[in-house]
C-alpha cells in the first residue's frame, strides 16, 4: 500500500528515529557536569567582558577584552556546540548593560563564532600543537573577515548613518590590526590555560566512588571474561548479563584487551542501550586516553592508543555505496586500527565477514544482556 511508513521489528515507525536520536544526543550532551562547566565559563567570560581597554585611539570604539578566552576554552573542552552556547548566553547577558539595542551583541556573536568554530571542530578530529595552531590561524583570518563585514554592514550604518562608507574606508586598517592582535592574544592565552583548566575540571568533577566501582568491576568482570575468551571464540557466541555501566565497560575491556589490529566490531542496540558505554570500554583496553563520544553528526571519530580506534556511526548513511563514497569501507582493512560500527545494518553490504557482532539489549533499568557473535 502506497504511503505506508516503514516499521522497525518492534513495530515503531522509522520516522521517529531521527527525532529520538536528536533527543538522545541532547540528553547525553547536556549532562550535569557539562552544564556546570558551561555556566562557569559563561560567568568567567561575562566578567572578563567588563575589563576592556582601547588599543588604537583613532578607533576608540574597538575595545579589547579577553572574554573570548572562556569561549575558546569551551570550544576545546565541550566542542563547538558548547562554545556557541557560552558565547550566546554571554552576549545575552551583555544586553543588560548595552545601549546598542542588541545590534552590537549580534555582531560580536557573529564574529566570535567565526573565530572559534574552526579550531573547536578541528580539535575533535586532530590533536597536537600543529593542528591547534593551524585551527587558531584559520580562526583569526575568519574573525578579521567577519569583523570587516559586521562593521561595514551593521555597526557603521547604525552609528554613522550616511558617513558609514567614508568612515569605514578610513578605519578599516585599524579594524584589521585590532582583530589580528586580539585573535593572537586570545589564542596564546587559550594555549597556556587549556591543559591546566581541563585537568582542574576533571579533578573538580571527579567521582571517586564511581572510580572505585569501575576498578572493582574491571578486576571481577574483566578477568571472568578473559577466562571465557576461548569459549567465546570457539562456540561463536556468548551471552552475558551486566548490571551497571561499569560492568558493561569492564566486559568490553575484556573483549578488546587482546585485539591485535584489524578487528571490526558491530554494535547493535536501541537508543540508550549502552553502545557508547561499550565503546568506552573498548577504548580503555586500547589505551585511548580521550573521552569517547558517539560520532552522531560526524560519521566517524578516531582516537590514538596502542591501536587506533575508529568509531563509526552509520545511522545517517543510506546504504553501503554511500559509506564507500565516504571512505568508510577502507577503514575495515586497516591492520593498525580497530573499527567500532554503530547501526551497522545501514551499511550491511560492505561489512567484512570476519566482523565481531555485539548486540546490547536493555533488560532492566541498569541491566543489559550482551551477545557476542564471532
Amino acid at each position: 500500500m502506497t504511503g505506508s511508513k516503514a516499521k522497525t521489528p518492534s513495530g515503531r515507525s522509522t520516522e521517529t528515529k531521527p527525532r529520538a536520536k536528536r533527543g538522545e544526543y541532547i540528553r547525553r550532551y547536556f549532562t550535569a557536569q557539562r552544564i556546570a562547566t558551561l555556566a562557569m565559563l559563561t560567568a568567567i567570560g561575562y566578567a572578563l567582558s567588563f575589563l576592556e581597554f582601547t588599543i588604537f585611539p583613532p578607533a576608540s570604539f574597538l575595545k579589547m577584552d579577553f572574554s573570548n578566552v572562556a569561549t575558546m576554552l569551551g570550544g576545546y573542552m565541550l566542542g563547538p556546540v558548547g562554545a556557541i552556547v557560552i558565547e550566546g548566553v554571554k552576549q545575552a547577558l551583555c544586553l543588560i548593560t548595552s545601549t546598542s539595542g542588541g545590534v552590537g551583541q549580534l555582531a560580536n556573536f557573529m564574529v566570535t563564532v567565526c573565530f572559534i568554530i574552526v579550531p573547536s571542530v578541528l580539535y575533535k578530529f586532530k590533536k597536537g600543537l600543529p593542528w591547534v595552531a593551524a585551527g587558531m590561524g584559520v580562526g583569526c583570518v575568519l574573525q578579521v573577515a567577519a569583523s570587516l563585514v559586521a562593521n561595514r554592514y551593521i555597526n557603521f550604518p547604525l552609528y554613522m548613518g550616511d558617513q558609514a562608507a567614508e568612515m569605514f574606508s578610513s578605519l578599516f586598517p585599524f579594524i584589521i590590526a585590532f582583530n589580528v592582535i586580539k585573535g593572537v592574544a586570545i589564542s596564546a592565552l587559550t594555549l597556556l590555560l587549556y591543559k591546566r583548566l581541563s585537568k582542574a575540571m576533571k579533578w573538580l568533577f571527579r567521582d571517586r566512588k564511581k572510580s572505585a566501582k569501575a576498578g572493582e568491576a574491571e578486576d571481577n568482570d574483566g578477568k571472568s571474561f578473559a577466562k571465557n575468551e576461548k569459549e567465546v571464540y570457539n562456540d561463536g557466541m556468548q551471552k552475558t548479563i551486566t548490571r551497571s555501566e561499569d560492568e558493561t565497560r569492564a566486559f568490553a575491556r575484556g573483549l578488546a584487551e587482546n585485539f591485535k589490529g584489524g578487528e571490526v566490531v558491530l554494535l547493535n542496540g536501541d537508543l540508550g542501550a549502552g553502545k557508547t558505554v561499550f565503546a568506552k570500554g573498548v577504548a580503555e583496553a586500547l589505551g585511548v586516553k580521550e573521552d569517547v563520544k558517539s560520532p552522531t553528526f560526524t560519521l566517524s571519530c578516531e582516537y590514538e592508543g596502542r591501536l587506533r580506534l575508529v568509531h563509526i556511526d552509520a545511522y545517517r548513511l543510506k546504504n553501503g555505496e554511500e559509506a564507500e563514497a565516504c571512505g568508510i569501507g577502507e577503514r575495515f582493512g586497516d591492520k593498525s586500527a580497530v573499527c567500532l560500527v554503530e547501526w551497522p545494518s545501514q551499511i550491511e553490504s560492505i561489512l567484512p565477514a570476519h566482523a565481531i557482532e555485539v548486540t546490547i539489549e536493555r533488560t532492566g533499568d541498569n541491566e543489559r544482556e550482551i551477545t557476542v557473535k564471532c
